[in-house]
Parts: C-alpha cells; structure tokens; sequence
C-alpha cells in the first residue's frame, strides 16, 4: 500500500536548469536540476551529494526577471540512481521581503510553464 502524500504544500513539477552549491563551502556552483518545487522549498537533481543541514544558495535563471537567488536548507539527501546522481530537499529561508519575493517570481514563473489541462 502506497504511504499517504506527508507534504504540507502542493510541488510543481519544473525540470528547471539551476546552480547550486554549499555557502560554508568551496565558491563554486554545480549544475543542478530543479525537478520540482512550492513555495517554500524545492528537490533537485545532480550529481552533487548535500549533507542534511547544509546551508546551501541556489541560482535560477528566470526569463524577463533575470537571476533568482536562493538560500535554503537541505532537510534531506540520496542516491537517485546508479550513475552518482543524487537528490536532495531543500527548505528555502526566506528571512526577508527580497527573498519571499525571489522565492513567489519563481514558483509563479513555474506554475505558469505547467501544461494545461
């Protein structure tokens, strides 16, 4: 039997190239890929593994709004598949109006992509 779905907000599903890498870490970005996302928080998908805890800034090119800098937590991480790919949930921190604004551009640019149905 299938558990019952344990998130508090709705994900959309994105497929959304992004850059991303650990703030008390070395200065460079990996290419990552946003697979989904809400309001809040997202799960990517890369070949970089994140520890739990981890403070990490996210990067998303968003057409006609230029970069979208994020800062999030990882809450969890794991293997995705057995060619080192990993994936990771991350919490955003959103700690003041600029982020709250980057985090709603960015999941407003994303329910906009979605297919309609």
């Amino acid at each position: 039997m299938k558990e019952p779905e344990q998130r508090q907000w709705q994900r959309v599903v994105v497929n959304m190239r992004a850059r991303c890498r650990v703030i008390d870490g070395p200065p460079r970005y990996e290419s990552t890929l946003i697979v989904d996302m809400h309001h809040h928080g997202c799960c990517i998908f890369g070949p970089t593994s994140f520890q739990e805890g981890q403070s990490v800034r996210i990067i998303v090119e968003v057409p006609f709004e230029g970069p979208i800098n994020m800062t999030g937590e990882v809450m969890w991480a794991g293997p995705a598949n057995e060619d080192g790919d990993y994936c990771t949930g991350v919490s955003f921190l959103i700690d003041g109006l600029v982020a709250e604004e980057g985090c709603n551009k960015l999941y407003n640019y994303c329910l906009l992509r979605q297919p309609k149905t």
